[in-house]
């Protein structure tokens, strides 16, 4: 629900708003509901002053079982067709193990995991126009954001049924009840507060001179967040029904609570250069300063240079390019800063500090509290930073019917944290802290091109635009002595270290006249086993035979294709979209006794009657050589989609204003319609 109104100098926007929505799973324990309300105020207090301020309040109710996706994913791919999910009596069927029978896991049936959170959101601007410099202006800005979490994680055991073969006196199948999950019920239970301000002020001076322009702007912002948690645990409760903390037992429970604090201070500014929309040019410049860095390293300066020239505007263009009715070329440099440095997949804050842990000793027979150090300090970490390179090309031909943009770029990524472990001997004994030591590029293009035209009712537009980017790391302290074919310096960011598949044995008069060494990997070689390429030509089939892949999961190269008709007061969409150079390693590792096997995997299966010398016999939980580990089992992830289709009618404005409507339009979509994989 929306209301606007006000006055010429007083503009008020309010709104309020509820969201609910469910899980794909039937009785799902999963759901969000929102709960939202805003208002935005514009006031103009003279002909020098306006103030804008706004407020938002949310909450978010986020409901969850007890079990994650990954976990009933995980189960439905695994589960067997001759494994009911239901009996006939409607009993919970049996699980494959840990109790994750899906139909269960996804239900309240487990507990549940509730996660609220409250957000208050409040900014403010006032923009100054200076009236005795012309041109110069004034803009304060304030943003108060105030966030509370509230979790409450509540699991409970719960029961499935197995048939174990006997049967009641009437003749029907005797299910056995088993209990699952947890031994008795516990709770846990947690609270977060945070509060973050951000000021900000900048200065603009913007003026003309005659065929001259000149922007200058200067900045500064200031930023502080403080967080508080708290969290309790207890377990040993006797009943189900009561799910507080109170209720629980005082063995083995638990508390916790923790606080930080994060600053940053940030100076900026821009000066800008503009002849007759012709020449461009532009300086920028970032001084920033964070606490993640010891004081003599806290603050970088982060440049950057912006150059434009639109070549069509140029006499020699006009008289002799006509075709091309406007053509530009960019060209940028530019530094970026990165504080928020994670290794091992944790923030490194305070790494030139010699931080401590908390832990605990028995002394005597008393429970005592210690620290103990948990990292060497370096005091020279600093900011990781980013060089930004692009070459930029804009042009439009036939008066506009045709429009294209093309971008070259480069990106180098240095002062990378990383350890220098790898190259330091393990018989050392020392851990050493994350170092700026670490460098990446990425480089690729990315481009649009688009045409327009009108043949008489009929109007058309067509668009393909698409982009490539591939990574190498440049240095990361990767541990000597590996092949050169093993090496990731030089390769895209995790890419994986792989078997070449070659082929099956398919028969043993194969293994009979095979003069290729397996030792090293299986003792024991049998028809419909895999054949591994000798990389290194030793006649052997060792670890050293292994190569890195020139791939990863992520493609190098996105795109897609939009088609737009319009005919008389009908119109039709087309969006196509795609992706290549990526691939997916799909394997076959919880099939057998613990699973179910991909359908593909056990229909080209190698078998006595078909002795395939492409697909190699299946394997039972993993346990083959050849069953993780080599490039069988990855496949592309290159994809053609038809991503969107729209069919639009809109209803006649004279007939539409005969019934006091001001717009109609009826129309059927559809998504993901096909796709095409390669």
């Amino acid at each position: 629900l929306q209301i606007t109104g006000g006055t010429e100098d007083l503009k008020i926007l309010s709104t309020i708003g509820y969201q609910n929505q469910d899980a794909y799973y039937k009785k799902s324990a999963t759901n969000y509901k929102q709960y939202d309300i805003r208002l935005n105020m514009d006031a103009k207090i003279n002909d020098y002053i306006t103030a804008k301020i706004g407020v938002l309040g949310r909450q978010e109710d986020r409901n969850y079982p007890t079990k994650p996706a990954s976990s009933i994913f995980r189960m439905l791919m695994r589960s067997s067709p001759t494994q009911p999910a239901y009996w006939p009596n409607g009993m919970p069927g049996p699980d494959i193990e840990y109790g994750e029978n899906p139909v269960v896991i996804t239900t309240d049936q487990t507990g549940y995991d509730r996660d609220r959170r409250y957000y208050f959101q409040s900014n403010g601007q006032l923009d100054i126009e200076i009236p005795w410099v012309k041109g110069l202006k004034f803009t304060g800005t304030a943003a108060v954001d105030k966030y509370i979490q509230q979790t409450k994680r509540w699991e409970i055991p719960w029961y499935l049924y197995t048939w174990q073969g006997g049967y009641t006196d009437d003749g029907t199948p005797e299910l056995v009840r088993g209990k699952r999950g947890p031994a008795e019920p516990n709770l846990n239970q947690g609270n977060q507060d945070q509060l973050n301000i951000l000021l900000g002020g900048v200065l603009n001076f913007e003026r003309k001179f005659g065929f001259h322009q000149i922007n200058v702007l200067a900045g500064v912002n200031r930023e502080t967040i403080r967080n508080d948690s708290f969290s309790a645990y207890r377990r040993y409760f006797i009943s189900t029904v009561i799910d507080q903390l109170f209720a629980g037992g005082d063995a083995e429970k638990d508390n916790d609570g923790r606080a930080w604090e994060r600053a940053r201070l940030n100076y900026f500014g821009r000066v800008g250069y503009n002849y007759k929309e012709k020449y461009l040019a532009e300086f920028l410049w970032r001084y920033d300063g964070s606490y993640m860095f010891p004081e003599d390293s806290r603050y970088g300066f982060f440049p950057g240079v912006m150059i434009g020239w639109r070549v069509s505007e140029e006499n020699f263009w006009k008289e002799n390019l006509k075709l091309i009715n406007f053509f530009k070329i960019r060209a940028s440099y530019g530094q970026m800063g990165n504080d928020n440095i994670y290794y091992d997949d944790e923030l490194q804050e305070y790494q030139y500090f010699a931080t401590y842990g908390f832990s605990n000793y028995v002394t005597g027979s008393a429970l005592s509290q210690t620290l103990f150090e948990t990292r060497v300090p370096n005091t020279a970490v600093t900011w990781e930073v980013a060089n930004n390179y692009n070459l930029g090309f804009d042009g439009r031909m036939w008066e506009g019917k045709v429009n294209f943009t093309l971008d070259l770029f480069l990106n180098k990524r240095s002062s990378i944290l990383w350890r220098r472990n790898a190259s330091v001997p393990q018989t050392t004994g020392m851990s050493l802290p994350a170092e700026n030591i670490g460098e990446v590029e990425n480089r690729g293009w990315d481009f649009q091109l688009g045409y327009n035209n009108q043949f008489g009712d009929l109007m058309f537009s067509a668009s393909i635009n698409g982009g490539y980017a591939k990574n190498k790391i440049v240095f990361w302290d990767e541990a000597p002595g590996a092949p050169q074919w093993q090496r990731s310096t030089g390769r895209m960011i995790n890419a994986g270290l792989y078997y070449e598949y070659d082929g099956v044995f398919a028969t043993q008069e194969e293994i009979d006249n095979n003069t290729i060494d397996y030792s090293a990997i299986t003792n024991n070689l049998r028809p419909g086993d895999m054949k591994y390429r000798d990389y290194d030509g030793d006649g052997a089939i060792t670890p050293d035979d292994q190569v890195r892949r020139d791939k990863t999961t992520q493609p190098t190269f996105q795109g897609g294709v939009n088609f737009n008709f319009q005919y008389k007061d009908f119109d039709l969409s087309v969006l196509f979209q795609g992706a290549a150079g990526g691939e997916l390693r799909v394997g076959a590792d919880e099939s057998g006794s613990i699973g179910n096997y991909l359908k593909e995997v056990y229909d080209n299966r190698w078998t006595i009657d078909n002795p395939s010398s492409t697909h190699p016999r299946i394997a039972d939980r993993g346990n083959q050589y050849y069953s993780f580990g080599n490039t069988y089992w990855l496949q592309s992830t290159d994809y053609l989609r038809l991503k969107n289709i729209e069919l639009g009618y809109n209803l006649p404005q004279q007939l539409a204003d005969k019934v006091g409507i001001n717009n109609f339009r009826l129309y059927v979509s559809a998504y993901n319609l096909v796709t095409w994989t390669g």
